[in-house]
Formats: C-alpha cells, sequence, structure tokens
C-alpha cells in the first residue's frame, strides 16, 4: 500500500473511531425517543418486524395509538426490521436500528475522505474536509438515532463519489464501470430512503449535464452494453417500487395518516402568513440553528464555545465556497470541474427547498419544516469544497488556522456527546429511566405539601435518583427529603440533602441506598421539605400532559400527545396532575 493510501486509511480510521465515541456518547445518554420523530420511525420498524413491511395503512407511531405520519420510503426499516428478526434481537430492535445508522455513517466518513483525497491528493485537505462531517452535531446524532437520514445521506455520498470519477474520467484510475455501479447503488439507497434524497440526485444529474455536457458526452459514448445494463436494471428497481406503491396506496409516499403542517392547519386554520422576504429570513435562520445546534424531543446539553467554533467553521466554508465559485467562473479552471458542479446543485436543492416550504407556508400556515437535515446529502459536497479550496489556497497562514480551527472544532465537538456520560451514576447504573421534559412548576415545596411520582422498577434494585429543580434564582438552606414507598406504604429508602448545595435548575442526586425492588412494580417517590416557607423552598419541574383538539380526541388521528414518561402519575399535595415531574432514575 502506497504512503498516500495509508494516510487516507488513517484519517478515515480516526474519524470514524471519534464518531464511534461520539455516537455511542449520544446513544447512551439519550433514550430511544428522544431523537427527532424516534417514536415514528420505530413505529415502521415494528411493523416490518410483524409483517415484513411498513404498514402505510395503519400502522402506528411506536408507544402510541396514534398513526404514523411519516411518508418516507421503505428501505431503512427493512434493513433494520429483518436484520432485527434475523439475529432475534427483537427486544433490543431500537438499539440495532441506532448501531445500523452508526455503521453507515462511518462508511459515509471513509466515502468521503477517499473521495476527497482522489480530488485532492492532499492528505491535510482529506483531514479536514472529513473533519467537517464530525462538527455538524446533527449529522452524529442521525448516525447514532433511528431514522433514515443517514442512509439517505450514504446514497447521496455514493453518487457524489462516482460522479468525481466520471468527471475526472481522463485522470482516474479505477474502472468506468466502478464508478457507474456506485452511481447506480447510491440512487436507489437515496430513491428508496426519503424524498429529499431523490431530490437531491435529480439536482447533482441536471448540474452536471448543465455545466459539464462535454464530458457527459465523453462518458456516454464509453459506457458498454454490461455498463448500461447496471443502469437500466437500477432504474427499473426504483420504478417497480414506485408503482408498487401507487399502485397499492395510491401516492409514491403514502403514510397512514396527514403531517404535522396538516395538524398545524387544523388546529390554527387562520394563521398569518409571511411576506416572502420575512419568510425566508425565519426560514435561514432556522435553517443555521439546525445546522449548528444539536436539538430532539428534549433539551440537548451544549456549549456556547462549540457553537462559536462552528459558526466560524461554517463562515469560512461559506467564503470558500464563493471563492471556488469565483475563480471557476473567471478561468475556466478544469480542475474545479467537479466541485463547482456539485456547489451548483446544492443550491438549485436549497432553492427547491426553500420555495417546497414557501408554498406548504402558504397552504397551512406551518414553518416547522426548516430543518438543515433535509440537505444533509450535500454534505460530502461541503466537505469537498472545503478540501478543495485549502488544496488550492497558497497561504499557510490561512491553510493553519482553518486547520486549528478544524481541530478545536472536533475537540469540542465531543462536549455534548460526552457530557452526560462524565456522570459517575451513568456507569454504576444497569439502565437509566429519563423524563427529561418540563414546562410547569407547582409552586414552591413549604411545609406540609407533598410531590409525590409514581415509577415502575425497571430492575430488582434502584441505586438513585435525580431530580430537576428550581431554587427560583435564590440560596435556600435547609434539608429536603426524599422517600421511596411500596404499595404498601413502607419507607424502602430515604435520603436527606441540604439545599444549601442546590444550583437553580439543575438535577439534584438523592441516594436511594440500592434498595431492593420487584421488577415490574409500582412504587413511589415523595419529595417534602419540614423546614421550608414561602421564602424559603425550592420546586420540583413539571411537563404538564398536553390537551387534545375535539377533533383529535380518542380518535387515531393528529399528533402523539401522550406523556414521555407513561408508566406513573404525578400527584401534588395528594392529587393527580396528569403530567410528570423532570427525573432520571439509576437501576
Amino acid at each position: 500500500m502506497k504512503k498516500e493510501s495509508r494516510g487516507v486509511a488513517f484519517i478515515a480510521i480516526f474519524l470514524s473511531l471519534l464518531f464511534v465515541i461520539m455516537g455511542l456518547g449520544y446513544s447512551h445518554s439519550y433514550n430511544p425517543g428522544f431523537f427527532p420523530d424516534e417514536f415514528a420511525h420505530m413505529g415502521y420498524v415494528i411493523d416490518v418486524i410483524k409483517y415484513n413491511f411498513p404498514n402505510y395503512n395503519d400502522g402506528h407511531i411506536y408507544s402510541s395509538n396514534k398513526l404514523n405520519y411519516l411518508n418516507h420510503p421503505a428501505l431503512y426499516y427493512v434493513i433494520v426490521g429483518e436484520l432485527v428478526t434475523l439475529l432475534h434481537l427483537q427486544d433490543l430492535f431500537a438499539h440495532v436500528g441506532r448501531y445500523v445508522n452508526m455503521m453507515i455513517s462511518m462508511i459515509i466518513i471513509t466515502m468521503t475522505c477517499r473521495m476527497i483525497y482522489k480530488i485532492t491528493r492532499s492528505l491535510l485537505a482529506t483531514f479536514i474536509g472529513g473533519s467537517l462531517l464530525l462538527v455538524i452535531p446533527m449529522f452524529v446524532i442521525s448516525g447514532s438515532a433511528i431514522n433514515n437520514d443517514q442512509i439517505n445521506v450514504l446514497g447521496c455520498t455514493l453518487v457524489i463519489y462516482g460522479l468525481t470519477g466520471l468527471l475526472c474520467i481522463d485522470k482516474k484510475n479505477t474502472p468506468l464501470t466502478a464508478d457507474i455501479f456506485l452511481i447506480c447503488v447510491g440512487g436507489i439507497i437515496a430513491s428508496l430512503s426519503k424524498a429529499t434524497g431523490s431530490l437531491a440526485i435529480v439536482c447533482l444529474f441536471f448540474s452536471v449535464t448543465l455545466f459539464n455536457s462535454t464530458i457527459l458526452l465523453k462518458v456516454i459514448k464509453k459506457i458498454t452494453p454490461k455498463q448500461w445494463l447496471i443502469i437500466v436494471l437500477s432504474i427499473l428497481i426504483v420504478v417497480i417500487y414506485f408503482s408498487y406503491m401507487h399502485k397499492v396506496y395510491g401516492r409514491f409516499y403514502p403514510a397512514p395518516q396527514g403531517n404535522p403542517a396538516t395538524w398545524y392547519f387544523i388546529e390554527n386554520p387562520y394563521t398569518q402568513k409571511l411576506a416572502l422576504l420575512e419568510f425566508i429570513d425565519v426560514f435561514l435562520k432556522r435553517n443555521w440553528f439546525s445546522l449548528t445546534t444539536p436539538y430532539g424531543h428534549v433539551i440537548i446539553i451544549d456549549s456556547a464555545i462549540r457553537v462559536g467554533v462552528l459558526n466560524a467553521i461554517l463562515v469560512a466554508l461559506g467564503a470558500m465556497s464563493s471563492y471556488l465559485i469565483v475563480r471557476k467562473i473567471l478561468t475556466n479552471d478544469s480542475d474545479l470541474n467537479a466541485t463547482f458542479c456539485f456547489a451548483m446543485a446544492y443550491i438549485m436543492f436549497f432553492i427547491i427547498y426553500l420555495f417546497t416550504i414557501r408554498q406548504l407556508h402558504l397552504n397551512t400556515g406551518y414553518l416547522g419544516a426548516m430543518q438543515a437535515r433535509y440537505f444533509f446529502g450535500f454534505l460530502p459536497v461541503f466537505s469537498l469544497v472545503m478540501a478543495k479550496a485549502i488544496s488550492s489556497l497558497k497561504s499557510k497562514a490561512v491553510t493553519i488556522t482553518i486547520f486549528l480551527l478544524m481541530i478545536t472544532g472536533l475537540a469540542v465537538s465531543t462536549y455534548p456527546a460526552l457530557i452526560k456520560m462524565t456522570n459517575p451514576q451513568m456507569w454504576q447504573s444497569t439502565k437509566v429511566i429519563e423524563q427529561p421534559l418540563f414546562n410547569t412548576e407547582y409552586g414552591p415545596l413549604t411545609q406540609g405539601r407533598k410531590f409525590e411520582q409514581k415509577i415502575l422498577a425497571e430492575s430488582n434494585y434502584i441505586s438513585g435518583a435525580e431530580l430537576k429543580l428550581t431554587t427560583f434564582a435564590r440560596k435556600n438552606q435547609g434539608p429536603l427529603t426524599i422517600e421511596l414507598f411500596n404499595a404498601l406504604g413502607e419507607v424502602l429508602a430515604r435520603d436527606v440533602v441540604k439545599m444549601e448545595t442546590f444550583k437553580d435548575n439543575e438535577y439534584v442526586w438523592f441516594n436511594l441506598s440500592h434498595a431492593r425492588l420487584i421488577k415490574g412494580h409500582i412504587y413511589t417517590l415523595r419529595l417534602t421539605c419540614n423546614e421550608c416557607n414561602k421564602d424559603n423552598a425550592i420546586t420540583w419541574w413539571t411537563v404538564k400532559k398536553e390537551i387534545e383538539l375535539p377533533v383529535f380526541l380518542f380518535s387515531r388521528f393528529g399528533p402523539d400527545r401522550e406523556n414521555q414518561y407513561s408508566k406513573g402519575e404525578a400527584y401534588v399535595d395528594g392529587l393527580p396532575i396528569g403530567g410528570s415531574f423532570t427525573f432520571r432514575l439509576y437501576f
């Protein structure tokens, strides 16, 4: 193996291992269902386990009585569901879904690094370009969650990799058949994973045809009958799938019920629509936020330093993109053919995406479908643009600055992924159950009051609990008591913590002394403070149970309004509140 090839392999392995560390951090820190749309994706995986295909007629969101709302093609769900069935891992299907995406992510990282080196012949540029993937937080989260985003990115990556080979046909070292095969396989994967994947492929092909028609004609003339057979078969697979879907379900992208835009319109039929410029402003801000910030159905702990470093990297990426595009226009440098084509394809995609969401807003008033994940199929293009600019620049100062910025970005990107893993209780427990949501509180916990949470024993022992408390932004004093009761009212564990040690809006640890439980039984956590008054007290954050509109009530339609913790009720002063307190249980 050549020295350069070993260098590319080392970079790909290093970045893949770093991704695995971060991915495992996210996966073990946040339970299935906490990342975007995970319960809905899990619903289709369950369908495949039961029926070998997603139930696009009557499939349900996992752990809900509501119909599924996702209208994605079936590829990811079939892969995960059949793998779970083959390995008899039905009880661990959610973890299998996450680990499949981790494997897919490592392939994306490896293919991106190889593509960059093939075009730039620079190990430094390869490292910087490959690292860009890992500093985008939602790339790592998507690769650690149950969703079809990552397999869609894989399909686009394979197409982009193959197209670089075709556009560098005079210099390439691999057979043309390999490039055509990658394009066809990638096209199938992207098309059968997500509608945005199909759009990305169309934009890529259109851009290549528009800006490199001469090279494209040369390629077409060199295509052999065997290669034409590969192309025709791949197109046929996609056509057969969508023909079947339309024949059976009446639509190319079916779903058992409407999506969040439909629900929003039903709940808010008279929403005032934004003017075009105001809409574009909101659109850009929300896409920037979702590109730079880890998010889900819970608050993900993050660092302002990490966000600042990523902002600087993305600003540098924008400057490099402008530099390469202007240079290509002014000099017609053939060395920039592939990079320029892919950048133009992304611009086309982004414009179509913007006006599609604009029309959705005009039709429904909905503003929620503004997420950078929709254009993640172009992340390898972002990496290529940055790498190509680095390899083209003559300024060592700029190169060193970008390198140091990327190293810093990689380092700080581990913070949101691993911060919860630094909690020693995570390592000392076999299972952690979390209810992280909160949107209200029930006043100060004063003398005579009691906050109670029913919990389900997930093990035969419980070591402790963390409760999210607010101090009302003041320094309180005195003992706070937690007790664990069984169904007979017997105290199984008790702990007293001094309020002087509390920080506002943070979790507080209560030691339950590895109390013995009976798995599957219901127990009660009771929080009291006998020395507290209204000027010296804390309270326990709570999430209220949302009330459905009458049009959705007692129906299978509409959003899933269930509490994130449905295994036990919460009580304030002996009365049920219809929601739950915010806590972590360590079994």
